[in-house]
């Protein structure tokens, strides 16, 4: 239910179509899952088929077991669970049993702002109404069960951020309301909802309203990467997420639900149109969007405990690509990045995870405050004996990892930070985005 993090969207990796060497993405995901960068599954759809799908590591570890993840495995999707919850707005929309311009004062007019705020504002992220999971005391409530009254009565606590329609702020709390005004328009709760209008019609056996974790029905547990090994993490109560992030789901439906909605089997072709339409800074509804050297990309992606998912389309190839992780310790959008680059015939490199051991004066040559002219923050990196931190403007510094004598990665984020001590200065590549210069402020 994290917020989105700049789309992973998707920068320079297409153009010429050849054939696809999917045992790439075999070697890839087998390379992460043995280095302990991920346990997860990924699914590809092209043309309303289903060309590809892996899952590496596990359902679950113990002590005394452990069960393998397959194309069976099932995870929580955190916020792809927002283009779900959009998709049945503008099927009530096609049914004339709602509008855009509906305000939200008709279905909770105790909330702050609700004579201003519209259907539309809250699918785009631009009713101004305060993130809940934002709160403070969140992890006082999170991990236990909450009733819709309960969630209503936190929201009503905040006031607005900004004016309506002001600006784009992502915030569950749009998606949580959305999803007590399909119950409220069908007088059913969401999960039998969901259940009658995508699911039961697609055939997606996979997908559904998630409850407490059942491991014998393939459902992954999920973890933290911390001490140099996998760590279990705590588990939300999905009464919470709601039509914001409640939905548990597998790559392979995924991707199926994906491809009937851009080929207009849950939607009319007219609503479509409006689900897609850009709002403001690639703000669509329900979906974000980027466009990168022609290529248009819808998608969503998620976090939820330690759950990761991505889902893009690319509507004028038919492509659908999702990934899911109930484990992570590395960047998403550069597993991502290479499914894409496999789609459209490309090699890609595969990772190595060589470190080396630094002495304590060779890393305290790279301390210091960076800046550059390209990108709007600053690197702040930090000597602690052999190990060198760093991070944006000092936040919450992160232990890199050395892999050359001037080189360091970040595997999470999928940062490769090179260093020049002479010139004080260093190249800063993310994924596959263009290498920014940083130097060494004086």
């Amino acid at each position: 239910m994290k917020k989105h993090t700049v789309l992973f969207l998707l920068c320079l990796v297409f153009i010429r179509v050849h054939a696809q060497d999917y045992k790439q993405l075999d070697r890839l995901l087998e390379t992460l899952s043995n280095n302990t960068k991920i346990m997860g599954s990924l699914s590809i759809i092209k043309n309303g088929e289903s060309v590809y799908n892996k899952s590496v590591g596990y359902q679950y570890l113990s002590k005394d077991s452990k069960v393998p993840s397959s194309i069976d495995s099932k995870y929580r999707i955190g916020s792809i669970t927002k283009t779900f919850t959009a998709t049945l707005i503008f099927q009530l929309i096609d049914e004339k049993k709602i509008t855009l311009k509906d305000k939200l004062s008709k279905y909770f007019p105790e909330m702050t702002n609700a004579s201003k705020i519209t259907i539309h504002h809250l699918l785009t992220h631009s009713s101004g109404l305060y993130n809940i999971t934002n709160a403070r005391n969140v992890a006082e409530w999170v991990y236990k069960p909450s009733t819709s009254k309960e969630m209503l009565s936190r929201i009503k606590k905040y006031d607005v951020e900004f004016k309506p329609g002001e600006k784009n702020e992502y915030s569950n709390t749009n998606f949580l309301l959305l999803g007590y005004i399909i119950e409220a328009i069908e007088n059913k709760s969401y999960e039998k909802v969901l259940k009658e209008r995508i699911t039961d019609k697609l055939n997606l056996k996979d997908t559904y309203y998630g409850h407490k974790i059942n491991s014998n029905n393939n459902e992954c547990l999920s973890y933290t990467y911390e001490n140099e090994s996998w760590n279990k993490s705590l588990e939300t109560d999905m009464s919470n997420p709601g039509g914001a992030g409640a939905i548990v789901s597998s790559p392979k439906d995924l991707t199926l639900f994906i491809d009937a909605l851009f080929n207009n089997k849950l939607i009319s072709s007219k609503s479509l149109e409006k689900m897609i339409t850009v709002s403001n800074d690639d703000y669509c509804s329900g979906l974000f969007y980027s466009k990168v050297e022609g290529q248009t990309i819808y998608g969503h992606e998620g976090s939820i405990d330690g759950f990761h998912s991505m889902l893009i389309y690319l509507p004028d190839h038919k492509i659908g690509v999702a990934f899911t992780a109930n484990a992570l310790n590395y960047s998403k959008m550069t597993i991502m990045l290479h499914a894409v680059s496999i789609c459209f015939g490309k090699e890609i490199v595969i990772p190595t995870f060589d470190k080396i051991e630094l002495s304590v004066a060779e890393v305290k040559q790279f301390e210091g405050i960076y800046e550059s002219k390209e990108l709007p923050f600053d690197l702040v990196f930090e000597a602690h004996g052999t190990i060198l931190k760093g991070a944006p403007e000092a936040s919450n510094l992160k232990e890199l990892v050395a892999t050359k004598k001037n080189e360091f990665r970040f595997d999470t984020l999928g940062i490769i930070l090179n260093f020049n001590p002479e010139e004080e200065t260093l190249l800063f590549t993310r994924a596959a985005n263009p290498t920014v210069l940083f130097t060494k402020k004086q």
